[in-house]
């Protein structure tokens, strides 16, 4: 047990996929704004560095979230040589909480792994924001 839970821990750590930022679309170039015109200072916009520190945050819980799989495998619900991704919807509220976590798409089909992952997410607190904030994040596992 000891040893599975040192390879799940080093496997999240090394393994875990950063999230993606919202995706923007782009405006029609003959009738949309023009994106050179954006203003950088938009008190509603979120912060690269908040961004970051969002990215970090969800990094720190993955050892807390890599013993999901532990808990999983315990159960009998996933063999012990499982490994796979679970990718997560996250919307951030304004006060920093994760108001709203979803699975997106995993590749290991349990459901107390999952619960277990979208759990431990909402347990962090993350910086306040200057709106909903929504995010993905895929961490990966791996047991042997």
């Amino acid at each position: 047990m000891a040893k599975l839970l040192i390879v799940v821990s080093m496997a999240m750590s090394l393994s875990a996929c950063g999230g993606k930022k919202p995706i923007a679309t782009n405006p029609d170039p003959d009738t949309g704004p023009d994106p050179s015109n954006a203003n950088v200072n938009d008190p509603t916009m979120v912060s690269p560095d908040t961004m970051d520190e969002i990215n970090r945050l969800f990094v720190r819980k993955g050892e807390a979230v890599s013993r999901c799989l532990s808990f999983a495998v315990d159960n009998k619900e996933l063999p012990k040589n499982s490994k796979g991704k679970v990718t997560l919807g996250v919307t951030i509220s304004r006060s920093g909480k994760a108001d709203a976590v979803k699975i997106i798409k995993a590749s290991l089909e349990s459901k107390s792994l999952s619960d277990c992952v979208v759990n431990k997410v909402k347990e962090i607190q993350f910086p306040q924001v200057p709106k909903p904030y929504e995010t993905t994040y895929t961490y990966a596992f791996e047991a042997s």
